[in-house]
């Protein structure tokens, strides 16, 4: 049974972006209270044995900041406060954070992927969110203080590179030929080598690729020194297997698979805590079917918790139809990436696919790491999977204690749902409907902040949210709906504004949340969705041709709306997806141009045929092969 509150807060509490558990900014065991001229605080404490007094921030205004030893029933004891003849406001104490993080990183201003300002041509805004998303969270470790490893299988490394944080396994002796932590390597000190089975991943001084890549993921943030990576500094897994041949691959995948699965077995004290691995590499064309031992691997690493972001051909095709190794495997635990550009569109080499490729990110001009301490940019599929794996780390280290703990226990089902946050809060791009799973590319501060989306604070009911999207660019008609299964009484509150109701209407493109707090319990959850901008339905012309006797006439129609598909009419009711109307008479019509989101425009046009001719004369041809008929 669901009971609505219309209660009305009589303290202003603006948790649009707030989150639950972890990352709520309450500090429910601390208050801030103006009490009323003449009233001291060491006597008003006096009558509630849990708080003390910690400070007092304004003399003239009898600010004080008050401690509470413990956070059981916090709304409670604070609306206790509210409603005290000694108090003139009263509301917790909270966190603040920066609205952006821009990192201190001397070529920062190179990487458009992360923060585009319209550098080299580019489209303001047209990057990942990045540093909104270090607003919330920038760390390399979890809640629980586990380590963050992301695992590049590509060429050999550079080992000595000043700005990655590279993976060691302490728990092996570097050269002395035995397998000390039993994982199945010997000496695996600096990682794995597919190539000649050896720790020895420094040959020839390391891959650019390899290099490139690693650092797109995980680049050391603020360090005053290169670049930045999605996530700053997580520790990087070197394992060199990225080949022609799908035997390495295999071998690749199963060392981390090793290394994760001796994590879990000895409960952090070796191995690593490996959440995603980066593949940039594959073969084109290449069908599942003949491929079915190097598919059944992402499966195999996904049942320890392991979720891999792996490149599209480098090739303008519909992988749904050419098919294309890895990214056409029907893996849930792969992320399948395509590359676009610093104006948000599908880059023109990147291949596509509305089934088989999950998500875009930056891939074209990305600025990072390269051997001997350089830095370098490149392009390719090969630069946007990292930008993915690199998310996946930020989303854990963003996670609260237990959602950590949970994934932990249930690492296979956890892992995706980090992956369902990670695709459900793209920004949308014309460009890639119809040519994505999700029809966007990466949204960094959307993904960390839904995050919270968790049940983090145990609260004992559930909470779904459902929402349609606005039709049309300059249209506010996106609504949103808030279902809670649990037995008291529940206040909503959207970020817009509204509350007591667990419904809005009339939203216009933009970002909102909306927190579910349980009066009874003392328990809040919050969501967070996006209405986004479709892009605009422009009808640019329209070209008649009339009808003459005996034929029919037509009205071709010149619009377009993105990637969409529209639909054509010259009634508003039966619409057909070719843009050539046929008419039978001419006269006044009104044409009609509908997109699949739902947007309609209109326009009047006039099609003005050809009289009959009529001859009243004799017509004679010169010179005269006709006599007097004219034909």
């Amino acid at each position: 049974m669901r009971f609505l509150s219309v209660l009305v807060l009589v303290f202003a509490m603006n948790l649009a972006c707030a989150q639950i558990g972890y990352n709520d900014p309450r500090v429910l065991n601390q208050y801030l209270v103006m009490l009323k001229p003449g009233i001291k605080a060491d006597d008003f404490v006096k009558a509630y044995p849990s708080v003390q007094v910690n400070r007092c921030l304004s003399k003239h205004m009898n600010i004080w900041l008050l401690n509470r030893n413990t956070t059981t029933r916090a709304e409670s004891f604070l609306a206790g406060l509210q409603k005290s003849s000694a108090v003139k406001m009263a509301q917790f104490n909270h966190h603040l954070k920066q609205r952006s993080v821009v990192p201190n990183d001397s070529l920062f201003g190179l990487q458009w992927n992360l923060f585009n300002t319209g550098q080299n041509g580019g489209n303001v805004g047209a990057d990942i969110d990045a540093p909104e998303g270090w607003a919330i969270n920038h760390n390399n470790v979890t809640a629980t203080g586990d380590s963050i490893v992301i695992a590049i299988i590509d060429g050999t490394f550079d080992l000595t590179h000043e700005d990655l944080n590279f993976f060691i396994n302490y728990a092996e002796v570097p050269n002395n030929g035995i397998d000390d932590d039993g994982n199945g390597y010997i000496d695996d000190y600096y990682g794995w080598n597919v190539y000649d089975t050896s720790g020895n991943i420094n040959l020839n001084g390391g891959d650019p690729h390899s290099m490139h890549v690693a650092g797109i993921a995980g680049a050391i943030g603020n360090n005053q020194k290169g670049i930045a990576g999605v996530c700053w500094g997580p520790k990087i897994l070197r394992v060199a297997g990225a080949t022609e041949l799908e035997s390495e691959a295999v071998a690749a995948y199963d060392y981390v698979i090793a290394m994760r699965r001796e994590y879990n077995n000895s409960f952090g004290s070796q191995g690593a805590f490996v959440v995603a691995t980066n593949s940039s590499f594959g073969v084109d064309f290449g069908n599942p079917a003949d491929y079915p031992l190097w598919c059944a691997m992402y499966d195999s690493m996904g049942a320890v918790g392991i979720l891999s972001a792996t490149a599209t051909a480098n090739n303008p095709i519909d992988v749904d139809v050419s098919l294309d190794l890895p990214t056409a495997c029907p893996s849930k635990w792969m992320v399948s990436v395509t590359n676009t550009t610093n104006t948000d569109h599908l880059n023109s080499g990147a291949a596509f696919g509305k089934v088989s490729i999950d998500i875009g990110a930056p891939g074209t001009g990305i600025y990072s790491t390269v051997r001997l301490n350089e830095y370098g940019s490149n392009t390719g599929t090969s630069m946007a999977s990292p930008h993915i794996a690199g998310a996946i780390a930020c989303l854990y280290a963003a996670a609260c204690p237990k959602l950590i703990n949970d994934y932990k226990s249930y690492s296979d089902s956890i892992s995706l749902w980090v992956k369902n946050m990670l695709l459900s809060n793209v920004t949308r791009l014309s460009g890639l409907y119809n040519k994505t799973v999700t029809g966007g590319k990466l949204n960094l501060y959307h993904a960390i902040n839904n995050v919270g989306q968790y049940n983090c604070s145990d609260c004992n009911y559930g909470v779904s949210l459902s929402y349609t999207q606005p039709t049309c660019s300059y249209t506010c008609n996106g609504s949103a709906k808030i279902t809670v299964t649990g037995n008291s009484y529940y206040l909503y509150n959207w970020s817009n504004g509204t509350s007591g109701t667990d419904s809005i209407a009339n939203l216009c493109p933009g970002y909102y949340s909306v927190t579910v707090t349980d009066t009874l319990n003392d328990c809040q959850q919050i969501r967070d969705f996006s209405m986004y901008k479709p892009d605009s339905l422009i009808l640019s012309s329209i070209t008649t041709i009339p009808v003459i006797p005996g034929d029919s006439g037509n009205i071709i129609v010149s619009a377009h709306e993105g990637n969409y598909i529209l639909g054509y009419s010259l009634d508003s009711v039966n619409y057909q997806t070719g843009s050539t109307l046929i008419i039978s008479s001419n006269g006044n019509y009104t044409v009609y141009v509908k997109s699949e989101t739902g947007c309609q425009v209109q326009q009047n046009v006039t099609v003005t045929g050809i009289e009959n001719i009529v001859f009243d004369n004799d017509w004679k041809l010169y010179p005269n092969p006709a006599n007097d008929a004219l034909n």
